[in-house]
């Protein structure tokens, strides 16, 4: 079968870490697809030439790891929508699914409305406007539509209403974004990987401990992901197995398999949520999470669920071209 990857070469900057991660991902892929038997064909979509030559293509199928154009990741839905255009099944989820999903506030109303727990929130324009009274401090500031932690830090979460200003204000500037402020929840975190087909099947659920990081520190921000050698990254755990009973981890998996649905998905995804008084509040839906070979958290649960990197990958194509 021929196959064309579209990735993002990021060849015209410095990579950051989180490029760095996608790029060798694409590779790696391409990699595994030869190793099935497969003919595999390069896109890089920061070229346009590479684009014009997508477009003349014979490829029978796209494996879709494009995150960015022009340097931005709300642009993430349009090479799926030029794929779609051009008839070529692809891997990722639909182009309106990836459009919907890279703000966090649409998914957020979206979940709500169908009595998916969440936490409260607000989004902010500029950081004047005033919280709401429903709102209470700690609250949590992200990007509205930030994706790979971007623009989470020791921060992020603050306590009073200064520092709430300051991180809206930094959000807006910054990124040139609305910031998505919610209550935060204290508890367990869970990440919940979704692997798709005919059946979607809920993978071994992933806790993350944050060892013996201060209260204030125990989220993922962007050094617990992309800084190896800061103290986030070295005391921010992934458990497997869980410690849950059979009715919490039942409750957790079909959350995030309702989730799933709701929010219209057919490729690989990952819920991420806080479970707190018997309520697993649905904090973030990653209808693109990373599949780095060297481990990521979804190639951790596949593997989990007796699924090696190449048998993932078949998977993922697999569906891609049943799904078509």
């Amino acid at each position: 079968m021929n196959i064309g990857i579209t990735f993002n070469s990021f060849a015209h900057k410095k990579m950051l870490p989180e490029e760095k991660e996608l790029k060798a991902t694409s590779f790696a892929i391409g990699k595994h697809l030869l190793r099935l038997g497969h003919n595999v064909q390069y896109f890089d979509m920061d070229n346009p030439d590479d684009i014009k030559k997508l477009c003349n293509s014979k490829i029978d199928v796209a494996f879709d790891t494009c995150e960015r154009i022009h340097d931005d990741p709300r642009g993430e839905a349009y090479t799926a929508a030029l794929l779609e255009y051009l008839d070529i099944p692809h891997t990722r989820t639909g182009s309106f699914q990836i459009s919907l999903g890279i703000n966090k506030e649409r998914v957020k109303l979206i979940l709500s409305h169908h009595q998916i727990a969440i936490p409260r929130f607000q989004v902010f324009q500029n950081e004047q406007e005033e919280l709401r009274p429903d709102m209470s401090f700690p609250l949590f500031v992200k990007g509205v539509a930030c994706e790979n932690s971007i623009g989470i830090d020791e921060h992020s979460l603050v306590t009073d209403t200064y520092q709430l200003k300051d991180q809206i204000k930094k959000i807006n500037s910054q990124f040139k974004q609305a910031a998505l402020v919610e209550e935060f929840i204290g508890g367990r975190e869970f990440s919940v990987a979704v692997l798709p087909g005919k059946i979607n099947h809920i993978l071994p659920i992933m806790e993350i401990e944050y060892d013996d990081l201060p209260p204030n520190r125990r989220y993922l921000d962007y050094k617990a992901k992309w800084v190896t050698h800061s103290e986030q990254y070295k005391k921010t755990t992934p458990v497997y197995p869980v410690n849950l009973t059979k009715e919490e981890q039942k409750t957790i998996s079909e959350t995030a398999l309702r989730c799933f649905n709701i929010l219209g998905l057919d490729s690989y995804a990952r819920i991420d949520m806080r479970y707190n008084d018997h309520t697993p509040y649905v904090l973030e839906v990653n209808q693109n999470p990373s599949i780095n070979e060297a481990g990521s958290g979804y190639v951790h649960s596949c593997k989990n669920h007796g699924l090696d990197y190449t048998g993932m990958i078949n998977a993922l194509l697999q569906n891609a071209i049943v799904r078509y």
